[in-house]
């Protein structure tokens, strides 16, 4: 196989930098926020702009229509003969909320001492842009140099609903499996430890996310002459939810941890759960913390699922005050959920124990949102292999570290299915880039990295698979 030329495509980012961040900057400034309706609009234009943007690069592009926002499908077809790899991005983003802790305009993207601040510059706006300009550079190479000819198919399939539960992502995966046959598929969307530090993972939990309401009036009273005689709905809620847990930090959702599928001792000993508790309280400001009794911070996080309570709500939240006990209150709660886990099983145990322990005469109701299985991968995939190979050469560093997410990518699973791929997890989003919170940024050097890894990770796919 040829050597990749590595310098050649760190002079090519050198040369275009300018206007890589100039494109970049255009794609962060669409406000897509895929799970409030006003932004409809937003979300379109988005995509409109990536149909055109991949049309420029000389890919046959597709907007794939669907109950919710399209997606950009888009290829780069050579030979059927050729391998095929399918890369997967969402152009969607999180509701900047709440926008006062913002230092800057969370839709207009500025370059601070490395960082690119915007809603969307890591997850996942950032990550689908250095894919982007790896595909741009490879075209623009490959008219210089018959080298950079790669015998490789690349597919791309770019999502708008990644944040608000995919229900129309879905529909578009049933109706265009045909579409997406491919060898490979790499979901971009993780991160690594620090930015001088290549990992890979291998799996991420699953998500049920439930919606409760909870009514004990017709109408908002007066606390005074209705305090101590009519039960509070925000009391209810409070300690329905705060019996989630038991005193060593446990879930009690009746059979919440049965036919959990752990990993064997060998497996487990590949995995990387170091976890620096000084460094991660400074980072995020965090004082208390909450492990389950005998499990490490980073073994909660991966192997074992949790219970979260997303929001609670009722009466009067304004500025001043005002003495009512509200009819009505509200929570959100979601879990994360490790492989063995049924989300809608989940779900039926969760609503039950509510209801049982919910106090005669209010009404509760629990609504399920959406929910997706945890997915774990193979360690020795060739995909992967190829991966870790490429993260070890950009990174010039080894060994590329395997690691779990906490987090979801709910649609992996039904990708695979849909294209038959082998699959890899990777990324170069931090945990500290503020992923769904004010201030979202992205380290310019972590930009710069998984534009090089997309290069020879196409290289090791390209050469490597048609050799064999």
């Amino acid at each position: 196989m040829e050597k990749f030329p590595k310098r050649t495509c760190q002079e090519w980012m050198q040369t275009h930098e300018k206007k890589v961040l100039e494109d970049f900057f255009h794609f962060l400034h669409f406000p897509s926020i895929s799970t409030d309706p006003a932004h409809k609009k937003d979300c379109l234009q988005t995509a409109d702009w990536l149909k055109s943007y991949l049309e420029e690069m000389g890919a046959s592009v597709e907007l794939l229509q669907s109950s919710g926002h399209p997606v950009v499908f888009a290829q780069f077809m050579k030979d059927p003969s050729f391998p095929t790899v399918l890369l997967y991005h969402h152009y969607d983003v999180q509701p900047v909320d709440p926008i006062d802790l913002w230092k800057t305009d969370p839709f207009t993207a500025t370059l601070q001492d490395g960082k690119i601040y915007a809603r969307g510059a890591s997850d996942n706006k950032g990550q689908c842009f250095f894919t982007l300009t790896a595909l741009k550079a490879l075209q623009k190479l490959t008219q210089k140099d018959s080298i950079w000819d790669l015998p490789l198919n690349i597919k791309l399939f770019i999502e708008g609903e990644e944040e608000c539960g995919g229900a129309g992502t879905c529909e578009v995966l049933q109706a265009h499996a045909d579409k997406l046959r491919s060898d490979f598929l790499c979901v971009i969307d993780f991160d690594i430890p620090a930015k001088d530090t290549p990992a890979l993972s291998l799996g991420y939990r699953g998500i049920l996310t439930m919606e409760m309401e909870c009514t004990n009036a017709s109408t908002d009273l007066h606390s005074g002459v209705h305090g101590g005689i009519a039960l509070n709905p925000n009391r209810i809620l409070a300690t329905l939810l705060s019996n989630l847990w038991d005193e060593k930090g446990k879930v009690t959702i009746p059979h919440f941890y049965d036919g959990i599928i752990p990993l064997s001792v060998e497996e487990e000993a590949t995995f990387d759960f170091s976890f620096d508790e000084k460094k991660y309280r400074k980072d995020f400001g965090v004082g208390a913390l909450c492990p389950e009794e005998g499990i490490s911070y980073k073994e909660t996080n991966g192997l074992y699922p949790t219970a979260e309570i997303n929001g609670m709500w009722g009466g009067y939240t304004g500025l001043g005050f005002k003495t009512v006990i509200p009819a009505k209150a509200f929570a959100k709660v979601s879990c994360r959920l490790v492989p063995g886990q049924d989300p809608q099983e989940i779900f039926r145990n969760f609503e039950q124990f509510i209801k049982e322990h919910t106090p005669k005469g209010a009404e509760i109701s629990v609504k399920l949102h959406h929910g997706a299985k945890a997915y774990r991968a193979s360690a020795d995939s060739f995909l992967l292999q190829s991966a870790r190979r490429s993260m070890e050469e950009v990174f010039e560093k080894a060994p590329c570290k395997s690691v779990l997410c906490g987090g979801a990518v709910p649609i992996v699973r039904d990708l695979i299915e849909a294209s038959k791929a082998e699959a890899v997890l990777l990324g170069f989003a931090l945990d500290t880039d503020n992923v769904h919170a004010p201030n979202e940024h992205f380290e310019w050097e972590c930009f710069q990295k998984g534009f090089l890894v997309m290069l020879k990770l196409f290289w090791e796919l390209a050469f490597t698979k048609s050799k064999a």
